[in-house]
C-alpha cells in the first residue's frame, strides 16, 4: 500500500512539473528558446523535491571524510586506567539536511586529561525522507574507518574496566 501511494505521489509530481514547465517560458517572457526552457525547467522541477537530499548527502559524505576521525594523544601509552566522559550529541549548522554529531571522549582516570576522542555522524535525510517519513525511520551513519583498530591497539575496554575498579592500592 505504501508503495502504491509513493508511485501515485511520483505520478502527481511529474504531472505538476510538466504543467508548470510548459508555463515557465511564458512567465519569463521568453520568445526564443521556449522548447529548451521547457525541458530545463521540467528537469529542475522534477528534481526539486529531492534536491535537498542529493546536496545534503553530498555534504554529509564530505563531512564524514573530513571530520569522522579518532584523535589519540601522543602519550596514550602512559594511561593505566580510563573513564568515559558523557557522549555528546550536537547538530552542526550550515548543512542542507539535519546532521547529528556524536563525540565520545575517553579520559585518563589518574590525570583527568582526555587521551582519546572519536567523532561519528548520523542523518536521516532531507525533507522527504526525514521530516515527511518516506525514509521509514532509517538513518545513515559514518564513523572513523580506523576506529576499531585504534580501540584494539589502545585496549580501551580493559582500560575502562580498570577505571571502574578504582585506583590501584
Amino acid at each position: 500500500m505504501i508503495g502504491l501511494m509513493f508511485l501515485a505521489g511520483i505520478a502527481v509530481w511529474i504531472a505538476i512539473a510538466n504543467l508548470l514547465s510548459k508555463r515557465v517560458p511564458d512567465w519569463l517572457g521568453m520568445d526564443r528558446f521556449q522548447k529548451s526552457a521547457r525541458y530545463v525547467s521540467f528537469i529542475i522541477l522534477l528534481l526539486l523535491p529531492i534536491s535537498d537530499e542529493l546536496i545534503g548527502r553530498w555534504q554529509f559524505h564530505r563531512l564524514c571524510e573530513r571530520e569522522a576521525v579518532v584523535w589519540l594523544s601522543p602519550d596514550w601509552e602512559k594511561v593505566k586506567r580510563a573513564k568515559t566522559s558523557d557522549t555528546t550529541f550536537t547538530n552542526p549548522k550550515g548543512y542542507l539536511i539535519r546532521i547529528q554529531e556524536q563525540s565520545i571522549v575517553y579520559i585518563d582516570a589518574d590525570t583527568g586529561k582526555p587521551f582519546l576522542k572519536s567523532k561519528m555522524f548520523h542523518t536521516s535525510g532531507g525533507i522527504l525522507f526525514d521530516r515527511l517519513g518516506l525514509g521509514l525511520g532509517t538513518s545513515t551513519s559514518c564513523r572513523p574507518p580506523d576506529r576499531s583498530q585504534i580501540y584494539m591497539q589502545v585496549n580501551i575496554d580493559q582500560l575502562v574496566e580498570k577505571g571502574k575498579q578504582g585506583a590501584p592500592k
